[in-house]
């Protein structure tokens, strides 16, 4: 059974990987939608500072719940912003179907879990997000909507 804080910092984890989805597709829609005009970059640098503060809450709240140190804070800043590139390139490329796209993003938010456990110590690992074991992982890959909702709504 899962502790309340672990189940918070589940759900912060989740909820970022979710964030950085749609920030993703916000920043694709958005450059579709609104070419950039010459004399207007004032607009692209909103975005990116709004985009900059969100990944810095991200640091934030992980590195409260996991107690991190400095160095561990600048490390994890750096995996996130990757994951923020690798999701922001994936969804750029239309030419990769939709579905590709969903699939691809779910691996490399499991990709950034993984880097993000290589950085903790022990103590932190277990306050983390644990790996789903492999018989759970498949159970769930076969969960219909209305299951997966009964599961994750709040008793």
């Amino acid at each position: 059974m899962m502790s309340c804080g672990l189940a918070r910092l589940e759900s912060a984890v989740r909820a970022t990987l979710v964030a950085s989805v749609l920030v993703a597709l916000a920043s694709v829609n958005a450059g579709a939608a609104e070419p950039a005009r010459e004399g207007d970059s004032l607009s692209g640098h909103v975005h990116r500072a709004r985009a900059h503060a969100g990944l810095d809450d991200r640091v934030q709240l992980l590195s409260k719940a996991l107690e991190l140190d400095a160095g561990q804070q600048a490390a994890l800043k750096k995996v996130l912003e990757a994951q923020r590139e690798q999701v922001s390139r994936l969804w750029a490329n239309e030419s990769l179907p939709a579905a590709y796209r969903v699939s691809a993003t779910q691996a490399i938010g499991e990709k950034t879990a993984d880097q993000i456990r290589a950085l903790l110590n022990d103590e932190q690992k277990k306050r983390f997000n644990p790996p789903k074991p492999p018989h759970e992982a498949a159970a769930s890959s076969s969960l219909s909507v209305e299951d997966w909702m009964s599961k994750t709504r709040p008793n």
